[in-house]
């Protein structure tokens, strides 16, 4: 489908984590993309670009979808272009207003892959279609123009050429004998050659490229000036396209307005020709066919076989000639089988199917069939055609295939596909029996560290060892199941009683405790179980793997290496959970997020030189939610990409305010590590820089320590990047992490925050005091600032500043402000010295 190729689309969503979705679908496809941000500069690039499709969000800054698309179709460059509404609004008023602005279609958030692609697909072909039927109306016109001035050059030359002439079926030409000048042509030899009659008339046959062999036409005319007539010579003549025709050619001299003329009438047996050709090669289609072909009579007695039938099965056609086809017959078709295969061919219908056959070596093999009866002119039924192909390696690797979707490569365990449908399995006997059936969410504890340690080699033999002492814990009539990484499914069916399963829960904790020897390693490792009942804790699959989830994070956090079953306050702290996560997708929308700004001093003069920037939220039904609680959760859903661009806009925005001032030099904002691994994160940050005209050094992008610690490639490589732009990186958290220190001179950090846990024990406590000097003296000597973090005391401070710290924050000078009290104590600096 050629519409469906080199396809341009251009999105307008203010809300990059659509764009990045939306860019990710139409890049699967091979789509060219275009996007922007809002309906102004949207306007302006579609101009230009002129894309087959526009996906248009509703809700968005400066003009909205419904003005955007106004505009859109009131330019005559524009109009054309079908437009498919995003947005989250189902009501039908919204609709109704789209759809009369002349929008084609509405896609409702959230945006599921199979249906954006299937409804652009759709507008894509109906635009292609109806270009296509203006196209072909605009042909007909074309060709009825022609036609009515053909009818006029056929009335203005009834004078010269008989009515016969120009309305024989048979293409007709009248040439000078010696040149071959074409002096009259019949509509049908102009049809045929397809150009105009204007375009014919005065040329040569040699200009027109008639003759495909220059002998053909010495021949014909060396005939013809002879004075002898041509009676059905062969000969093939070219039309305009150079596609030729098998002609037969009579030809003979007449005069011809008064001068010597050739008169030449052909007739067309390309068909002719080829249907020859289609019977010589329908004969030779049996015996080169690459499937395997049985011709029986009507009573199912072979009459013939072709040589790819004798290849796959063994059988020769002396050895088949008259015998029934049961001869290869392996005895793992059932007669039912064959009697339903009989009777849809006796009632005159097609069979397709599959048979398990045997080889003349007894080698079985599969074959899938198509048998047709074939009729004689009376209807009557007189042979059966069987086309069968050899599909044994395809059953092969349709059984491999079933293995790789269904089982886990690793473990050789049941995937989480074939573990639910287990469960689902086990629910569904147990309802009908009436009895108990356990499921069991097993969570391996710390294993990501041998994998970061050891090498996932490493990783992957123990997962192996873990699933089978997983195996030996159970029934051969239970299901152990890996559900990715490592998370494993039990499925305990016929339980009795729920003690059982705390039974089999200790025996697995119990093997798991056992040290595992592996690549000379001795590892030991621990396991958290949670336990959910059926029908107790839920009815449905899904219900009760979410419960014993639930479970299993309880029992982690009682410590690990324990088990627990679900109760219904496990539940209503993950309902409570759930509610925060839901809150938390439309916080931005709702507008409920601000930043406040905790003020940075230089703790050598005390004047405040610029500030953190810490995100609030102020929830319309839950009030204020503690940072605490809802990061993790953005960070875990990865709503934190969304929060954190909010985050940087709006900071970015305040500092557009604050860089003027001479006092205020550096703006500190924490960075999340799924920020740092989000392709669209420099992209955005460079826009949002340039939006606001930010100097880069002024704006500080906080990283903690644990960031470098997982040497993810993306995050290395966006540190890489942000290096280049010269924003300032600063180290948080610093001496409570594992990272390498030669990442600190490698990714050009400026500065190292000193962990508040270590300014809180200063200066009493000397091991603390040795160590804070310690990160003071490194960050000196590496050239970088040493800034302190949760100063709360004089003490602190005056240590701090003593020992040569350079900047600091904390609850001593200033809890976190609003921007207009941050404003006042630049103006005011009550703490400089």
């Amino acid at each position: 489908m050629g519409y469906l190729e080199n396809v341009v689309v251009f999105i307008i969503d203010d809300n990059p984590a659509n764009l990045k979705v939306l860019n990710g679908f139409m890049r699967l496809l091979g789509w060219k993309v275009h996007v922007a941000r809002d309906g102004e500069s949207g306007i302006e690039k579609i101009q230009k670009v002129l894309p087959d499709i526009i996906l248009l969000d509703i809700l968005m800054p400066g003009i909205d979808g419904f003005e955007t698309c106004r505009r859109l179709k009131s330019l005559p460059a524009t109009q054309e272009i079908p437009i498919i509404f995003i947005t989250a609004l189902t009501d039908t008023d919204h609709i109704v207003k789209g759809l009369g602005l002349g929008a084609v279609d509405y896609l409702h958030k959230p945006l599921r892959r199979e249906e954006v692609i299937a409804r652009i697909k759709t507008q894509l072909k109906i635009r292609h279609l109806t270009q296509e039927l203006q196209r072909r109306n605009q042909d007909l016109q074309t060709q009825l123009e022609e036609n009515q001035r053909q009818a006029l050059a056929i009335r203005s030359s009834e004078e010269k050429f008989h009515i016969a002439f120009n309305y024989t079926p048979q293409p007709i030409l009248i040439c000078t004998p010696i040149q071959g000048n074409i002096l009259e042509i019949n509509d049908s030899f102009r049809q045929f050659l397809g150009l105009p009659k204007s375009e014919i008339i005065g040329k040569t046959d040699l200009e027109l490229n008639l003759w495909r062999s220059p002998e053909t036409r010495r021949q014909i005319l060396e005939t013809l000036q002879s004075g002898d007539p041509i009676r059905n010579q062969e000969a093939e003549i070219l039309n305009r396209v150079g596609d030729a025709a098998i002609m037969l050619v009579s030809a003979g001299q007449i005069r011809f307005n008064g001068i010597q003329a050739c008169l030449l009438i052909f007739l067309d047996i390309t068909q002719r020709r080829r249907t020859e050709e289609k019977l010589q090669v329908l004969s030779q289609a049996c015996e080169q066919s690459p499937a395997s072909i049985v011709i029986t009579d009507a009573e199912g007695n072979i009459d013939y076989v072709n040589p790819k039938f004798e290849k796959i099965s063994g059988y020769s056609l002396a050895e088949v000639l008259g015998q029934n086809p049961r001869v290869l017959k392996s005895g793992h078709t059932s007669s039912q089988e064959y009697r339903n295969l009989w009777e849809t061919l006796s009632a005159g219908q097609e069979w397709h199917g599959e048979f398990h056959n045997r080889k003349k070596n007894g080698e079985l093999y599969w074959e899938k069939a198509s048998i047709s009866p074939i009729r004689n002119a009376q209807g009557q039924i007189t042979h059966y055609v069987a086309v069968k192909e050899d599909i044994t390696r395809q059953k092969e690797q349709e059984e491999l295939l079933f293995y790789q979707a269904n089982y886990d490569a690793v473990t050789g365990l049941p995937n989480r596909t074939l573990g639910q449908d287990r469960l689902k399995q086990a629910l569904e006997h147990g309802q009908r029996h009436q009895h108990l059936v356990g499921v069991l969410f097993v969570d391996l504890d710390n294993f990501k560290k041998i994998n970061d340690t050891l090498g996932h080699d490493t990783g992957d033999l123990l997962l192996k060892e873990v699933a089978q002492r997983l195996e030996r814990a159970v029934r051969k009539s239970d299901t152990v199941a890996r559900l990715g990484g490592d998370e494993f499914l039990i499925v305990v069916s016929k339980v009795k009683a729920p003690l059982d399963l705390a039974t089999i829960a200790k025996r697995i904790l119990g093997l798991l405790r056992q040290p595992f020897s592996l690549n000379s390693h001795e590892l030991f490792i621990n396991g958290s179980i949670g336990i959910a009942v059926f029908p107790e804790d839920g009815y449905a699959p899904e219900d009760l793997l979410k419960n014993a989830d639930t479970a299993m994070y309880a029992a982690k956090a009682d410590g690990r290496d324990t088990f627990k079953f679900f109760t219904a306050p496990m539940n209503a702290v993950a309902q409570t959970r759930l509610r925060l996560e839901t809150e938390l997708r439309q916080a931005r929308k709702r507008r409920e997020f601000s930043l406040l700004y905790q003020p940075c001093l230089d703790l050598r003069t005390g004047r405040v030189i610029g500030a953190e920037g810490l995100l609030r939220w102020r929830n319309q039904t839950l009030g204020e939610v503690s940072p605490e609680d809802f990061i993790p959760i953005a960070e875990e859903t990865g709503q934190i990409i969304d929060v954190g661009e909010w985050i940087i806009e709006e900071a970015c925005r305040q500092l557009a305010l604050w860089q003027t001032r001479p006092s205020f030099q550096i703006l500190g904002l924490n960075i999340s590590p799924r920020q740092l691994r989000d392709s669209y994160f420099l992209e955005m940050l460079e826009s949002v820089l340039k939006l606001h005209q930010i100097n880069p050094q002024q704006l500080a992008l906080e990283i903690t320590e644990n960031v470098l610690l997982d040497r993810h490639p993306d995050v290395f490589e966006t540190l890489e990047q942000l290096g280049k732009l010269k924003i300032r990186l600063d180290l948080d958290d610093f001496g409570t992490g594992y990272s390498s220190l030669s990442y600190l001179h490698h990714f050009h950090f400026q500065s190292l925050k000193i962990d508040r846990s270590f300014v809180a024990k200063l200066p009493a406590d000397p091991q603390t005091a040795a160590l804070v000097k310690a990160i003071i003296s490194l960050a000196r000597h590496l050239d970088m600032e040493a800034i302190a973090e949760g100063i709360e005391t004089r003490d602190q401070w005056d240590f701090l500043r003593e020992n040569g710290c350079d900047c600091g924050q904390g609850y001593l000078f200033s809890p976190p402000v609003a921007a207009a009290e941050l404003e006042a104590l630049l103006d005011s600096q009550p703490f400089a010295l």
